[in-house]
């Protein structure tokens, strides 16, 4: 619990201490985390790329596009395409509607295992991110998704890591 604290104490003091907020038009972007499935009641790995621009020098809004990729309960991968809005300095609402492909595990009579694009679904993906490191161009936080789509959704915490340029 000390080490935990501790971990804490140091990012946040990176973070006040920290080079001044420098506003990018253009943001590369992962996020990998640990994602959970209420629809599946298990736990695995996800991870999240995206590439935002904003929409002028000093706007809140940003469009852009992510790719996102789940390893649990058969795996699945996310096209998406939307925006982003800084709700204030360094906090961060992204929207990202899309099509979720679902990849299950088939078993043939011989017993070999294919992996088959099973459905394609509308999904909605949601990520609120805090830029608690901002050095330069680059900036790290915690982040925390939500997915959603007919058949699945998922939670997922995890660290939001971005290039700004």
């Amino acid at each position: 619990m000390r080490t935990i604290i501790l971990i804490f104490t140091l990012m946040l003091s990176i973070g006040i201490v920290a080079q001044e907020h420098h506003h990018s038009r253009n943001e590369f972007g992962i996020s990998p985390g640990i994602t959970y499935s209420p629809s599946h009641h298990n736990w695995g790995f996800g991870i999240h790329a995206h590439y935002f621009r904003t929409l002028g020098d000093h706007s809140p809004w940003s469009l852009g596009t992510s790719l996102e990729q789940v390893y649990a309960h058969g795996s699945h991968w996310t096209m998406s395409i939307g925006g982003k809005y800084e709700i204030l300095d360094r906090l961060n609402l992204a929207v990202m509607p899309g099509i979720t492909f679902f990849v299950r595990n088939h078993e043939h009579d011989h017993g070999e295992e294919h992996e088959h694009n099973k459905k394609a679904q509308f999904s909605t993906h949601f990520e609120i991110s805090y830029d608690l490191i901002h050095l330069e161009h680059f900036h790290l936080g915690p982040a925390i998704d939500y997915s959603w789509s007919r058949h699945d959704s998922h939670f997922s915490v995890g660290i939001h890591c971005a290039y700004g340029f």
